[in-house]
């Protein structure tokens, strides 16, 4: 099951399948070679990321967030990867923080010239690695997140452009991990996460929607 919701999740990031896309679970079965029960337990679990929506006598379908959702999604995700900063402050050693220092510095310094997948790729890698260092829950919780917002990215085209939020912050997140100054690497990370916010919203609205439910 597992591998079969992740070639989904892997559809739905790389937007093969767009939002509102309806997922029918006998087409699904006969196409990925595989039992309906099957396909219908790998929905529940990328409806449980909110990936996937679904209704009943209805079926299953691509999520499509609206603006309000979008934005509630990136205020979680800002105030976990703070809290996750400045737990790696109190908690990582000496050489993971200096690993994270070195990937944030290199990500800055090289982005450039890299892809636009790598800068992405890179991004979620260093996120990963800082939310470590949070308790079991906030590591679950943002995990579902990152997943999230890499679809996101990719539903609106942000992937292409590689974007990763505003190198200032990256760098002031670097500084503060490596001096174990939590108050600024968790207001470095907060940061980096708002401005993200701000880029996808007016991705939203430049679209024309999805719009907020009245």
């Amino acid at each position: 099951m597992k591998d079969v919701a992740q070639a989904l999740r892997a559809e739905i990031q790389a937007g093969e399948r767009a939002p509102g896309a309806p997922l029918r679970e006998v087409a699904l079965a006969e196409a990925m070679g595989v039992s309906r029960a099957t396909i219908r337990e790998a929905l529940r679990h990328l409806a449980a990321d909110g990936l996937v929506q679904v209704e009943k006598f209805r079926g299953a379908r691509v999520s499509s967030p609206t603006a309000f959702e979008l934005f509630d999604q990136f205020e979680i995700r800002a105030a976990l990867f703070g809290m996750s900063a400045r737990y790696a402050c109190f908690r990582a050693s000496d050489s993971d923080l200096a690993e994270i220092v070195a990937r944030i510095r290199n990500l800055v310094e090289t982005a450039a010239s890299q892809s636009a997948a790598w800068r992405v790729e890179e991004g979620v890698e260093i996120g990963s690695m800082i939310s470590r260092h949070a308790g079991p829950d906030a590591r679950a919780i943002l995990a579902g997140s990152h997943r999230k917002a890499r679809w996101h990215l990719s539903s609106l085209g942000l992937d292409e452009r590689g974007f990763v939020g505003p190198v200032d912050e990256w760098r002031r997140l670097a500084s503060g991990l490596e001096a174990r100054d939590a108050d600024a690497a968790s207001d470095a990370a907060r940061r980096i996460i708002f401005r993200m916010q701000q880029e996808v919203t007016q991705a939203v609205i430049a679209r024309g929607g999805p719009p907020d439910p009245a």
